[in-house]
């Protein structure tokens, strides 16, 4: 029998990758995972921030304990953490800067409300008195203490 052309092979298909192209359900869960990265890190970079902000604010309070570690004067650590505790109440509620005495002191007791003031409106009286006897080292603690839990809360304050 005669041939009628030369022999021919059969068509091999190229091996079929079974994971690419991705299917659409593929692409959306990628999609949702580096959304969730992104804010999670938004997130956490933010919050690196608002941390560096809080010690910032604080190393004023360091600074002025160190300096009366110096030279003794307690009237200057005291104008130095009333000024970083009107600063961070100012930073909550603007209105709060202008009061003073018992109004002053339920301002700060608003703004943490399970934090004892007692230690800071010390202090807002004891910069006006040459001869206060301040504790500075229990004074630095309340201050630095309520600073923290003042900055906890970011919520605005709305004083009454």
């Amino acid at each position: 029998m005669p041939s009628n052309g030369p022999e021919l092979r059969d068509i091999h298909l190229p091996q079929v990758s079974p994971w690419w192209p991705l299917a659409p359900g593929w692409w959306v869960l990628l999609a949702l995972f580096a959304l969730g990265v992104t804010v999670l890190v938004v997130a956490l970079r933010r919050r690196a921030a608002w941390r560096r902000y809080v010690d910032a604010s604080l190393a004023d309070l360091r600074e002025a304990t160190a300096r009366h570690a110096e030279n003794g004067d307690a009237l200057a650590f005291a104008a130095a953490a009333s000024q970083l505790v009107r600063r961070v109440a100012r930073m909550r509620d603007p209105r709060s800067v202008t009061l003073s005495g018992a109004a002053w002191r339920d301002a700060l007791a608003a703004m943490t409300p399970a934090h004892d003031v007692a230690a800071l409106a010390e202090l807002d009286e004891a910069k006006y008195r040459r001869g206060a006897d301040l504790d500075v080292a229990r004074s630095a603690r309340e201050v630095e203490a309520w600073v923290r839990a003042a900055m906890r809360r970011r919520r605005a304050h709305a004083a009454a």
